[in-house]
């Protein structure tokens, strides 16, 4: 592939450390002003207790406010991501490079981040790894 020619980069990316240093690694190390970035976040969203119907309406309510501070996480960290696209890279000059950010529920993380790199023709997967040891994590994954 050229230089010039455009390419779809999906970065996943979570609140972790390691969402983070996987995406600066892309930033200062692949990014091309071509690129198309597609940054996708796996929300599983958790209640704390079991969903049923016979719930009076402080227990709703309680569901409802949950259901409502994970939305507003997820929507942080979406726009952390996407902000990073708007910044400098490492010569202090601005990034030009298009990207959105998606947020997947419902699936298994592995499985959402597969499909999504299918739907969206992405030519590269960048995501961060956990518990691997010294090595840098960036350089490992399977597709």
């Amino acid at each position: 592939m050229a230089e010039s020619e455009s390419r779809v980069v999906m970065i996943a990316v979570d609140a972790s450390a390691q969402a983070d240093e996987a995406f600066e690694w892309y930033l200062n190390n692949l990014a091309r002003d071509s690129d198309s970035v597609k940054v996708i976040h796996c929300a599983e969203f958790h209640l704390g207790m079991s969903v049923g119907i016979n719930y009076d309406e402080k227990q709703i309510a309680q569901i409802t406010e949950q259901v409502k501070k994970q939305q507003n996480e997820v929507d942080n960290l979406k726009s952390k991501f996407v902000d990073k696209l708007r910044g400098k890279g490492p010569n202090d000059q601005a990034f030009k490079i298009k990207g959105e950010a998606f947020i997947l529920t419902g699936k298994k993380p592995g499985e959402a981040i597969i499909e999504a790199a299918e739907t969206h023709k992405a030519n590269l997967i960048i995501c961060g790894t956990r518990g691997i040891g010294k090595d840098p994590s960036y350089l490992y994954g399977k597709c």
